[in-house]
């Protein structure tokens, strides 16, 4: 049955392009999407999100030197010749208070 006077209903079916895998240019153009058009999710992380990224990244692959340094203070340490200097400690406590804004 067929009702005259009015325009044609179009009803966005997500099961058309299923339906019509030939690829029918009229339901296609219904439905306004082409068979080429693909959908993509995007992800958009800010700035400190990727420095975040860079640190971690860096922590991860440390320097050779730094291991070098780790086990030497590990070897001092387990043999009781590790010392510290009082004075230096004091010195890099105090600077880092007066650095400090406020």
């Amino acid at each position: 049955m067929k009702i005259s006077g009015s325009p044609p209903i179009y009803i966005n079916n997500p099961y058309s392009n299923q339906a019509n895998q030939a690829g029918a240019p009229a339901v296609q153009a219904r439905n306004g999407r082409h068979a080429e058009e693909t959908k993509t999710d995007n992800i958009d992380f800010s700035e400190k999100t990727l420095d975040m990224q860079k640190i971690s990244q860096a922590m991860e692959t440390a320097p050779a030197d730094r291991q070098k340094k780790i086990s030497h203070i590990k070897q001092q340490v387990a043999t009781d010749q590790y010392t510290i200097d009082a004075l230096q400690v004091a010195e890099k406590m105090i600077g880092s208070i007066l650095d400090e804004p406020v």
